[in-house]
């Protein structure tokens, strides 16, 4: 028996390792190809201790001169806001100056950090920030290093994904599971940026498989110390990872009402709450986050009035006015791509006058496979009468054929949750209320805030992305048991299900081109600019020349935004972070321009074009 378990461990694990090694082409497949984009531009210099735009840099662009200020006078009104600090006795004055990559990546003290995560990320995720600073300490800032980091973490998402299924469930549901997530457009698109994403949803899954653990009891009481100081530490770190974690640990709460009954085990949970929330506490209070509540207060003020007077046209792309039907149509995509029998179905058939019929269908087959008996026609009718609705409704449809198809299956597919249901365990059916509370809760969070906050800005996948792995565990079990049904209903799953595969796989490929709705330009973004002009920088650079930068103006969207200078030293910021960090280059910024990075040469009056920046910028115009 010991023999025949280790076998089957054994190949379990073989299998697993399959689906590592296919997840992980499928993530370094273009890793690097496109550009950084505004939130990477972030991710890039928070990481360093650096803002974007330079508030702690101002000593490396400008030279400081204090001025009188005449604070006697009365002011000259102006609607502009004001700066963040202001002397009542002296003006500051900023000129440029010159500079160079050395004193770019001059030392910076733990206060410049905390700065960088106030302005540059509202004081969001420090834990990935500090960890992805080591990271670049031995791989450097490349666009493949940093990016590969997120890779890491999605790789462990499979892995726990599969111990999950396994420890809860059964071997099967946890390999099935793992191979969903293998293939699942969403993770492989986060596992390809340098964003706190696929860190945040490892802690959050990790967190809920020890608090689940917990809340049974079955452990020895070594065990449970063990697990509770686990659940402690990745749920108290994946809040200082992403401050929307709070809604998975909204979920544990109202799971453990439902199911904890020991007064013991309430007193531990209780401590270990306020353990785990201290350390984004301490953030919040002593830390990079002081600024995070007042600024995300004026975030949504922001949005707010962005929907109600520019819902097109707004740095902030597309913000609607949060009415019923906004949120609904903003939300709908968020939870049919949760599913990935449903996957991409609502961007090809958004507004078709035959999305109705399809749903049509699919509830009507919902009602021939429970109450087929009570109807009386022939035998033969009986078993292909699935079959016919379906063709007949396929030729109905005058596009999207399949995929309309697909919906209708979809939509019967997930009819069964309730029979996987009661068909459980009672151990077991406490485990789906976990799937079913963590799979939905931090999307209907988002609705609610929605509404709240009157505007739709927030409804977006990443932000609900700790769902997946417990739907996906919900689809493997339902997968598992339609193996159980008539042959007409399971043809018909499989079939159906095995087309929609083609679509994942198109979304698949709509991420490499980059086309996907998670990081979407058009065209499709270039090699990153910054990058190559660092490259180009360290090969003609000669003593004696000076690197010139373009230097646009930006519009200020808020205090924290602010810059010292009346213009943006982005560009110039994100073209050190490739140079040489001891480089004696000597830098400068021209006003005169808007576009071009460019190298001068002392003997010739002609300037040699390092790269033109025209519509590079990617989210930073």
């Amino acid at each position: 028996m010991s023999s025949n378990l280790t076998q089957k461990s054994l190949q379990s694990w073989l299998i697993l390792s399959v689906i590592l090694v296919g997840a992980l082409a499928l993530r370094l497949y273009h890793l690097d190809r496109y550009s950084i984009f505004f939130d990477e531009k972030s991710t890039l210099v928070i990481s360093q201790g650096i803002v974007l735009e330079g508030a702690n840099q101002k000593n490396v662009f400008s030279t400081l001169k204090l001025s009188n200020s005449e604070f006697w006078k009365t002011p000259v009104l102006d609607y502009k806001p004001p700066v963040v600090s202001r002397s009542f006795t002296y003006t500051e004055n900023y000129s440029p100056r010159a500079f160079t990559p050395a004193e770019f990546w001059s030392p910076k003290t733990l206060a410049d950090y905390f700065e960088a995560n106030n302005r540059s990320d509202i004081g969001n995720s420090p834990f990935y920030y500090l960890l992805l600073h080591y990271w670049t300490v031995l791989f450097g800032v490349a666009d493949f290093s940093v990016r590969f980091f997120s890779v890491i973490f999605s790789l462990a998402i499979i892995v726990l994904t599969y111990l999950f299924g396994n420890r809860f469930f059964d071997n099967k549901t946890g390999l099935i599971s793992a191979a969903i997530v293998a293939i699942e457009p969403f993770f492989v698109a986060y596992s390809q940026q340098a964003r706190n994403y696929s860190l945040t949803f490892f802690l959050t899954l990790l967190a809920t498989y020890f608090f689940l653990q917990i809340i049974e009891n079955k452990a020895d009481k070594r065990h449970t110390f063990w697990l509770y100081v686990g659940y402690i530490l990745t749920a108290g770190l994946g809040l200082l990872s992403h401050f929307l974690v709070i809604t998975v640990l909204m979920a544990h709460s109202i799971y453990a009402v439902m199911f904890l009954r020991s007064v013991k085990g309430w007193i531990r949970m209780a401590i270990s709450a306020v353990l785990a929330l201290s350390g984004v506490t301490l953030w919040m209070v002593f830390g990079g986050g002081q600024y995070t509540l007042s600024t995300l207060s004026y975030q949504a003020d922001l949005y707010k009035r962005m929907a109600e007077t520019r819902p097109f046209n707004n740095p902030f792309g597309t913000i609607l006015p949060a009415t019923f039907k906004n949120v609904f149509h903003e939300s709908l995509p968020i939870f049919t791509d949760l599913v990935i029998f449903t996957h991409g179905l609502t961007d090809a058939l958004d507004g078709n006058k035959y999305v109705l019929l399809a749903i049509s269908v699919g509830i009507l087959l919902i009602i021939w496979s429970r109450f087929k008996k009570r109807v009386s026609m022939p035998r033969w009718l009986t078993k292909y009468f699935p079959y016919i609705i379906t063709v007949l409704s396929l030729a109905v449809y005058n596009n999207h054929r399949i995929q309309f198809g697909i919906l209708s299956i979809g939509i019967l597919a997930l009819s069964y949750i309730p029979d996987i249901y009661l068909n459980a365990s009672d151990t077991q059916r406490k485990r789906f209320w976990m799937l079913y509370m963590m799979g939905l809760f931090p999307t209907c969070f988002l609705v609610v805030m929605a509404f709240k906050g009157g505007h739709t800005h927030g409804l977006t996948q990443r932000y609900s992305g700790f769902s997946f792995p417990y739907i996906i565990i919900l689809l493997s079990l339902l997968l598992q048991y339609f193996s159980t049904l008539k042959t007409e209903f399971k043809v018909l799953l499989y079939v159906f299900l095995s087309f929609q595969l083609y679509f994942v796989a198109l979304k698949l490929n709509e991420l490499y081109e980059d086309k996907s709705k998670y990081a979407y330009y058009i065209p499709a973004r270039l090699p990153n600019p910054y990058a190559a002009a660092a490259k180009k920088i360290e090969a003609l650079y000669q003593k004696g020349d000076t690197i010139f930068y373009p230097a646009p103006r930006y519009e200020i969207i808020s205090e924290m935004d602010r810059t010292f200078l009346p213009y943006s030293i982005q560009d110039a910021q994100l073209t050190n972070l490739y140079l040489p960090k001891d480089a004696q280059y000597v830098q400068a910024m021209d006003v005169s321009q808007t576009e071009r990075i460019w190298l001068k040469k002392p003997n010739n009056a002609k300037p040699i074009q390092i790269v033109n920046l025209n519509g590079l910028r990617y989210g930073s115009e």
